[in-house]
């Protein structure tokens, strides 16, 4: 999710009071020094991956992992809700805790606000949770948050946007979902399609070294300096959350529960790794280390690559241009992007942007997937709305990219990030199969002739935008107007 998505969710007029104050006072992107992190050193890691090929699976082997804990779990997520599937998650974590088990947890506070559960279980004393670049504004809602960023944008506008679940330092899941109903199929108004890996071998312990340093940076606060609740060993607050939530969604519960049940012993590939971290340096100067020191990682792959897949929840360029696209496009290579269509998108912002990008992408000769706003995947329990949240890409069918990182300035500028590069062809392949084996069910193929821009899924073809009526125009217009693409 980018942080300045899911605002459809929200009343119109904190919609509107948001956009004029996080997008309205959007800065430029810095210049970047010559030759910046050009020395950037990487490191290559044996590993075991499975990438686990179901929504509702992908959270029960979350469940699994914390009942099999003995010693320690760490996480850390940008967001993660108290619905029914944030509430049982953070209960697992809470026996695990009971039985001698330490869990830490760092969220960014961009989401969070008075949430009594949240702080409330961070009194067991083994559960410590710690907010990541907290917000002054806690119990006024949205207005407090936008009155707070005005006036602090400078040092604010820098979010954790990383997903790490670590148990034992024996398996690690990396990939794009947070926390909440919404990321495993379990949500009866909106869902999105996302990914998880599953991952072993001594990689974990440079991810480990990374949240270490994060959770002993100065940017992370107890939450129990945030939030106030009277301790009680009881926890009255967190109880009474999780009962409500479980006895209101009783048939999500039975599913989960089924769901870990039948688990069978994930099939792992072995693979090499290349691990790449972000700097918390970005949180002063706001520079691409995430991305300078992934191309640099992958600088000779990509210049030798004839076949790509890039995925991306948003497809926003950099100061107007899409540096990777365009070269691997000029030295002749395939590329394919699939990102979510107007109508899909969990942003009522990028869309607006996206028209232009769009074209551009085709006159660039790149073949597009745009998932489709009523897809319906196998995997989720309710079938409702439906957004695109993979953040992936396959180079010649050889290395692939996990993690949470975005195409998009958000992700290279502002957000601190992390991923991996995976060589290994079985798992490529593995990965795509993943995206494209229900394609004709989950998308529309974008294509160009003669200008014309046409999207088609087997006998359906249409020449505008599915789905996205002539009434965006205006609100389109509008955000264009407030030139907030830096933020996005």
């Amino acid at each position: 999710m980018n942080c300045l998505t899911r605002f459809r969710q929200f009343p119109l007029w904190a919609v509107l009071i948001t956009l004029v104050s996080l997008v309205g006072c959007a800065s430029p992107n810095p210049s970047v020094p010559e030759n910046f992190e050009a020395n950037a050193k990487s490191r290559q890691y044996q590993a075991k991956a499975y990438l686990i090929p179901a929504a509702n699976e992908a959270f029960a082997r979350r469940i699994e992992l914390v009942q099999q804990a003995q010693s320690s779990i760490d996480m850390t997520y940008f967001s993660w809700n108290g619905d029914t599937l944030g509430l049982t998650l953070l209960n697992e974590l809470y026996l695990a805790a009971e039985r001698g088990v330490k869990v830490r947890l760092t969220l960014d506070d961009l989401l969070v606000f008075n949430e009594k559960w949240l702080a409330d279980i961070d009194s067991h004393p083994n559960i410590e949770i710690k907010i990541f670049n907290p917000f002054n504004s806690r119990k006024s809602g949205w207005i407090g948050r936008v009155i707070d960023f005005q006036m602090h944008q400078k040092n604010l506008d820098n979010r954790l946007h990383e997903k790490y679940f670590n148990v034992d330092h024996q398996q690690m899941i990396l990939g794009g979902r947070n926390i909440g109903d919404e990321y495993f199929g379990y949500s009866k108004s909106a869902n999105f399609f996302d990914l998880d890996v599953l991952f072993q071998g001594e990689v974990i312990a440079a991810f480990a070294d990374n949240y270490d340093k994060q959770w002993q940076s100065p940017y992370v606060v107890a939450v129990a300096e945030l939030i106030n609740v009277k301790p009680t060993t009881e926890m009255v607050e967190f109880h009474k959350a999780l009962k409500k939530n479980q006895q209101k969604h009783k048939s999500i519960v039975a599913d989960i529960d089924r769901t870990t049940a039948s688990l069978t012993p994930p099939s792992f590939i072995d693979v090499t790794v290349t691990p790449i971290f972000d700097s918390l340096k970005k949180m002063d100067d706001n520079l691409p280390y995430f991305r300078a020191r992934a191309e640099q990682a992958m600088k000779q792959q990509l210049a030798q690559t004839q076949q790509a897949t890039i995925s991306s929840p948003y497809m926003v360029p950099t100061n107007g241009h899409f540096d990777v696209i365009e070269q691997l496009t000029a030295q002749g290579a395939e590329v394919r992007v699939v990102t979510n269509s107007s109508a899909s998108n969990d942003s009522l912002f990028i869309p607006a942007y996206y028209q232009k990008h769009r074209q551009t992408l085709l006159d660039l000769g790149v073949d597009i997937y745009e998932y489709k706003d009523k897809a319906k995947n196998e995997d989720h329990l309710y079938h409702a709305d439906t957004y695109y949240h993979n953040k992936t890409l396959i180079l010649d069918n050889k290395v692939s990219y996990v993690g949470s990182s975005n195409f998009d300035p958000r992700s290279d500028f502002l957000n601190v990030e992390f991923g991996l590069f995976v060589d290994s062809e079985a798992f490529a392949a593995k990965l795509n199969d993943y995206l494209f084996s229900q394609k004709q069910a989950l998308y529309w193929h974008v294509t160009q002739q003669d200008g014309q821009i046409e999207w088609r899924s087997k006998d359906e073809v249409h020449l505008s935008n599915p789905n996205y009526g002539g009434w965006h125009s205006l609100p389109d217009w509008l955000f264009r107007q407030m030139d907030g693409e830096s933020e996005l």
